[in-house]
């Protein structure tokens, strides 16, 4: 079976690629220090640019779900967490990240680990949305030689 790995990216590189993905703007700083919400936003953000999140469901748990609650007001903020903790453990499965995504990451996110995983969907990213260019290539390529 082979393995299947990707460079972990540098901090300025991922500052970079979030910036010119429009995904999200993004500091050094942010990644020194990095707060619970912000990486939560962060990889919500990345989450949709995949479209591996719907926007409007983002934030949104099931009414049955919520029934079966006393108070759930208390605890809209930890159904929001753990579905984003789910898929994002999820994405991470099927990228074959080496390192197991925890709650942790979201909860006190480490940022060697939290640079780890970004690396991985962000080379995603990359290789997703670069690979219709390099089909439009191919085929320009080869009707070219075609006339050669």
């Amino acid at each position: 079976m082979s393995s299947f790995d990707y460079p972990i990216l540098s901090r300025s590189d991922i500052i970079s690629i979030l910036a010119e993905s429009q995904i999200a703007a993004v500091t050094d700083n942010d990644f020194k220090n990095i707060k619970p919400d912000f990486i939560s936003n962060l990889y919500t953000r990345l989450l949709i640019y995949l479209d591996a999140l719907n926007e409007e469901d983002q934030g949104q748990v099931e009414f049955s779900a919520l029934e079966q609650i006393e108070n759930p007001d208390l605890l809209i903020g930890s159904f929001q967490v753990m579905n984003l903790y789910c898929r994002l453990r999820e994405v991470m499965a099927s990228l074959n990240c080496p390192m197991q995504f925890n709650l942790r990451d979201l909860i006190k996110p480490d940022p060697r680990r939290t640079e780890h995983f970004l690396s991985g969907i962000l080379n995603f990213c990359l290789y997703k949305y670069a690979l219709p260019d390099l089909k439009v290539l191919v085929l320009i390529y080869f009707n070219f030689s075609c006339l050669i």
